[in-house]
């Protein structure tokens, strides 16, 4: 129920929580404080990853590296890792491939800026749920509940 009060009072075109005794929001500095992800980095912006390119990435080997052939376990945990937490879907049970990219190459996954993809997911959510149609909210609904009544 927490939640959805908080959800009630989303406010898209200002990206923020309109209460009664002021407005708040998330920001790039809660990321980082809470979830300890880099904020520096390059950004990465998601597209649309048809099956057959998933399934490429999913099972690519470098045979070059010495860990190559484990490459895919930790390719699939990596997508699971932040498929179930900073960018949740609301099937619970998939996790969309567009995210699958980010892990093509594992030795420059730590370039990316996290806490910029996170947020970005997060207000995406967000805004969807504030919707009067919309009757779930996706994403890391723990870390919207830590960061809300951490600032409240």
């Amino acid at each position: 129920q927490l939640i959805s009060a908080f959800v009630e009072r989303w406010h898209p075109e200002t990206s923020s929580f309109h209460m009664s005794f002021s407005e708040m929001t998330i920001t790039l500095d809660d990321m980082a404080c809470l979830l300890h992800l880099p904020v520096r980095g390059d950004f990465y912006s998601p597209r649309s990853v048809t099956m057959k390119e998933a399934a490429a990435l999913a099972i690519s080997v470098r045979n070059h590296h010495y860990y190559g052939r484990y490459d895919c376990a930790v390719r699939a945990y990596m997508l699971m890792l932040v498929g179930c937490t900073i960018f949740t879907a609301k099937s619970y049970t998939r996790v969309d491939a567009k995210w699958l990219p980010m892990f093509r190459d594992l030795s420059i996954c730590h370039r990316f800026s996290w806490a910029i993809a996170a947020l970005v997911c997060l207000y995406d959510n967000l805004n969807d749920a504030s919707m009067f149609t919309t009757k779930a909210l996706a994403g890391y609904a723990t870390f919207l509940q830590v960061t809300l009544l951490f600032r409240y």
